[in-house]
């Protein structure tokens, strides 16, 4: 009994030994970074990575950090921190860390200095982002120990080193003769000038880069600029390892006959120092004269560092060379861009470092905008696979809502963004249709201070309902929410059990369903008003490659046979039944008269496009649909219905003398008249779905329908009440004056027109006319929606 206290108390040691630190690291291992499992560390290569998102900070002296397992491998603890060569402590600071799994912890005086677990729940990715202290200047590595179990882990693994630039750094430049310490400023001051130099590209100043295509992601090794200032121009020039840079306006693409202005690096007896001059290529002979006279170009400021140049120079607007002319407000030019790492005896050497020019001749003033740098979109189709809405979006980076995939081994990262969104979610499905779907989601808290949370949750089958499960199998490494759009990132299991149906990633071949919108319900996500999509295609998700969109055959050509049937058929022939009885008076078409002629043709028409449409539609969305869709479903289903049956009834029409014609004629008009308007209504609620892509101006397009239709009325009214007033006898102006029977009149003059005959058949014409044009807009916008995409894809073909 003696010994009972003593076995109890060993066993609980036991336990705590073996349990760790499930909380995370303690502060005392801030600086040896060992665990305090009383155990040893392992001496061989771990198989764990520390790896770096860039070798250098950016502008806003943060680095992003990536701790990993191989395939198939976890760890269950970590701590993580940044030091300095031969030091340690922690500095800096770490701004965002996943919401699950991982806490901060302070490290000296230095709060979030380090990264821990919060749990020892197994784990295959960590991507934390760290922030340099703002008067730090220089190397930093990444130090990280990992912990695969109580007495497995390595200690002190480090990253490759990053390159810390110092954020709070003035913008002088240095001479040859500064201190360590100085000469670190000064290439933080080059560095600023040249990501200066990148603002406003596209927008307010011209830009011209090399390679091509570095100014979207400001990696260029040469870059001229040029904007207006006042009456004149201001041209900014960098080049990296080089000692010139020089901008020449040209009438084509090729060097010869050219104005030019260059910023040169000149090795003086006292050192070094830049200056601006102007010249001329000299043409047939690609040779550059520099001219004695330099005005109207005034150098403003300038820099060289370590091989760098930059120069920020005043140029005229106009400047006459070589007998020509080169007005920069009025004349359209192609721009040279040309820098080398040589100069010759009063001129520049050969342009061995960059030489590019623009496409196109244009003003300067005419500007491209630039669309910013997404590092969503850096490796889709090459290292992972993209799918965005609208289709061809990933290609451009302007996606409203875009998912990717990556699989390492046996690790599946998927990141979701959206534009102006609450939630955005992908699904794994096994047909294109929603139902019975794996859905993973990421969502905005608003509860939570507008955090972005991840969540499973489970397409109902033959329901179009979804519900949440929560947060199982779904680790998130990163997201964020900045002016209106959420992104995250995250793994997911690759094999996982969701109401009873088991989803196995690897192995399995699926459907991509991708869903955004604006509105969150208690305890899920509210309807996909931005944007729901689905792929083309059904493969494994290691397949990398673009995903391309489901054809939407049948929803554009739903929307241009409902176009074409009520703005187009109906609207010219209901026009003609209600005025156009009492016009072209003895003449006919295949033995009728040629209003009943026309009108007959152009509502079967109408009949024959609508139910097409509606067979369409009804095939492609395989059932009832859900959200706001409803109430352009209801519409459109009462108006086909009604439109269905008009035919029909006319054709069993009673004849002209019995006395149930007039409740015919009545109803006929009654029917036709409504199933117009509701078909109007339908089309005008298309608009706002996300299925459809229209723009809003469609709206626009359709009032001035309504608006002109309205009006067309008007004329034909007050053209029968003048005819009526005119005419010696009432003639049957309006088909709602001769719903009864018995009256002598229908039959009197009919071998002549009604008066104002003339003013009719021209508005028939000018009715018409505006008619199909409109008609023919509104089905083009449909066929090839989204219009403003295809819009901007032809305008960047003929003026790149």
């Amino acid at each position: 009994m003696d010994r009972l206290p003593f076995l109890l108390l060993t066993l609980l040691s036991t336990i705590t030994q073996n349990d760790g630190y499930k909380a995370g690291a303690p502060t005392f291992a801030c600086k040896t970074m060992t665990p305090g499992h009383g155990v040893p560390t392992q001496t061989g290569d771990s198989p764990y990575s520390v790896e770096i998102g860039a070798d250098e900070t950016n502008e806003d002296g943060r680095v992003r950090v990536t701790l990993s397992s191989p395939p198939l491998q976890f760890f269950t603890g970590f701590l993580v921190q940044a030091r300095t060569p031969d030091s340690d402590e922690a500095i800096g600071s770490f701004t965002q860390v996943p919401a699950r799994s991982t806490q901060l912890l302070n490290c000296g005086t230095q709060p979030n200095s380090s990264v821990t677990q919060s749990s020892n729940s197994r784990k295959t990715n960590i991507e934390v982002e760290w922030e340099s202290p703002p008067d730090y200047e220089g190397p930093v590595t990444f130090v990280a120990t990992l912990v695969k179990d109580y007495k497995t882990f390595w200690v002190a693994q480090e990253s490759s080193q990053v390159q810390v630039f110092k954020r709070s750094a003035g913008v002088e430049g240095g001479s040859p003769d500064q201190s360590e310490g100085q000469l670190s400023q000064a290439a933080q001051a080059q560095r600023s000038l040249e990501l200066n130099t990148y603002k406003g590209c596209g927008k307010t100043k011209k830009c011209l880069g090399s390679p091509e295509g570095c100014t979207v992601g400001k990696t260029c090794s040469a870059l001229v600029t040029i904007a207006p200032s006042g009456r004149d121009f201001q041209v900014e020039m960098f080049a990296k390892k080089s000692k010139y840079i020089a901008l020449g306006f040209s009438d084509d693409t090729k060097m010869g006959g050219d104005h030019v202005v260059e910023c040169v690096n000149e090795d003086l007896s006292l050192g070094s120092m830049v200056k601006a001059y102007r010249s001329f290529n000299i043409p047939n002979a690609k040779q550059n004269r520099r001219f004695d006279d330099q005005e109207g170009v005034e150098l403003l400021e300038s820099s060289a560092y370590d091989g760098d140049l930059y120069c920020r120079v005043s140029h005229v607007a106009k400047v006459s060379v070589q007998d020509k002319e080169f007005d920069l407000n009025n004349n359209e030019y192609h721009l040279l861009l040309a820098a080398g790492s040589a100069l010759k005896p009063f001129t520049v050497g050969f342009h061995d470092v960059a030489y590019t020019s623009t496409k196109n001749r244009s003003r300067v003033s005419e500007l491209k905008a630039a669309r910013p740098y997404d590092p969503f979109y850096a490796d889709c189709n090459q290292l992972k696979s993209c799918f965005g809405s609208p289709e061809g979006c990933v290609g451009s980076q302007s996606c409203t809502a875009v998912a990717s995939v990556r699989v390492e081994g046996n690790r599946h990262t998927f990141e979701l963004k959206a534009e102006n969104a609450a939630y955005v979610a992908v699904g794994l499905s096994q047909d294109n249709k929603m139902g019975g779907d794996s859905v993973m989601e990421c969502v905005r808290d608003e509860s939570g201070g507008g955090s972005i949370k991840a969540f499973n949750s489970w397409n109902i089958p033959d329901n179009k309902a979804n519900k949440r499960i929560g947060a199982d199998g779904i680790n998130l490494l990163n997201s964020s929410s900045v002016d209106g759009s959420i992104y995250c990132k995250f793994t997911r299991d690759p094999v996982h059990r969701i109401e009873g149906t088991l989803f196995d990633m690897a192995k399995d071949q699926y459907f991509l369903l991708l869903a955004a919108g604006n509105s969150l319900n208690p305890n899920g996500v509210g309807y996909h008003d931005q944007v729901f999509t689905v792929t083309a295609q059904k493969r494994l998700l290691a397949d990398i490659g673009a995903f391309s969109a489901a054809t939407k055959l049948y929803i554009r050509l739903h929307g241009a046979f409902m176009i074409a049937a009520w703005i187009g058929a109906a609207s010219i022939g209901i026009v003609m039944a209600r005025y156009y009885k009492q016009t072209w008076i003895g003449s006919s078409l295949c033995a009728k008269d040629i209003w009943f002629a026309w009108h007959r043709t152009l509502m079967f028409l109408t009949w024959l496009l609508t139910i097409a449409g509606a067979v369409l539609i009804f095939y492609d969305v395989g059932g009832w649909v859900s959200g706001p869709s409803q109430t352009h479903a209801l519409v459109g289903v009462v108006t086909t219905v009604l439109c269905f049956i008009q035919p029909i009834a006319a054709a069993l029409r009673p004849h002209p003398g019995s006395s149930k014609r007039p409740l015919f004629n009545w109803l006929h008009w009654l029917v036709g008249n409504v199933a117009h308007i509701c078909a109007i209504v339908t089309i005008f609620l298309a608009v706002q779905l996300s299925k459809a892509e229209l723009p809003e101006f469609v709206d626009w397009i359709l009032v001035a329908f309504v608006a002109f239709y309205v009006a067309i009325h008007l004329i034909l009214s007050c053209s029968g009440c003048l005819s009526d007033a005119k005419a010696e006898k009432r003639i049957n102006t309006f088909p709602m004056k001769d719903m009864s029977p018995g009256r002598g009149s229908m039959h009197i003059e009919r071998k002549r027109d009604a008066p104002y005959a003339g003013l009719r058949k021209t508005t028939l014409c000018l009715h018409s006319l505006v008619i199909v044009g409109i008609t023919v807009a509104l089905v083009l916008i449909v066929v090839l929606a989204p219009i403003e995409k295809q819009w901007g894809d032809m305008k960047d073909k003929i003026m790149p």
